[in-house]
């Protein structure tokens, strides 16, 4: 309708679900492949964004140094916690390890953006080589302001996770420890 490629990332409930259904050992890279089986790999690739903070995005390089077809397939990587200038450094060193160029990979930051945060991350990016993508939702449909003083409206931060799978728990860990979420 409007000539625009739609990109997307598997979202933490997908990654939640099949690590409460198959196992959290190998979740991540089973995630993945199971995506692939529903979206297979294409040219642009635009629905291959691997969200890396799941279960912590250290986990999810170690991964993905083990699965470097993965790595290779994948059009990059989404960053939705902790410091993203403290996460391209770790993205582009895992890349790097498996001889895969920066250049050819995209991060889609979606952390708690605003317009300013956004030029700092690109800067960063365009330092190392990485494409950048930004969502940046609240920021930017978050625009009330107050009739009794002008000031803007504070988002309404909720955020909906998995707790269970045919009984089994769901669990999120999360590069910042008030992102995580469990049943118990």
């Amino acid at each position: 309708m409007f000539n625009l490629t739609p990109i997307g990332a598997i979202s933490h409930e997908w990654m939640m679900g099949v690590a409460a259904t198959k196992g959290y050992e190998r979740a991540n890279p089973l995630a993945l492949e199971l995506w692939e089986e529903v979206y297979p790999p294409a040219l642009s690739n635009s629905l291959h964004i691997a969200l890396a903070d799941t279960f912590t995005s250290p986990v999810f390089f170690n991964d993905l140094l083990q699965n470097p077809g993965l790595a290779i397939r994948w059009r990059g990587l989404r960053q939705d916690s902790g410091d993203p200038l403290d996460f391209i450094p770790q993205a582009k060193a895992a890349y790097e390890k498996l001889g895969i160029d920066p250049r050819d990979k995209l991060i889609v930051f979606s952390d708690s953006l605003d317009i300013e945060a956004c030029f700092k991350i690109k800067e960063a990016c365009d330092a190392v080589d990485f494409q950048s993508s930004f969502g940046i939702g609240t920021f930017l449909t978050n625009d009330f302001n107050r009739l009794s003083n002008g000031a803007r409206s504070m988002p309404f931060n909720m955020v909906i996770k998995l707790g269970l799978v045919d009984g089994k728990e769901c669990i999120k860990l999360s590069d910042d420890i008030t992102k995580a979420s469990t049943n118990n």
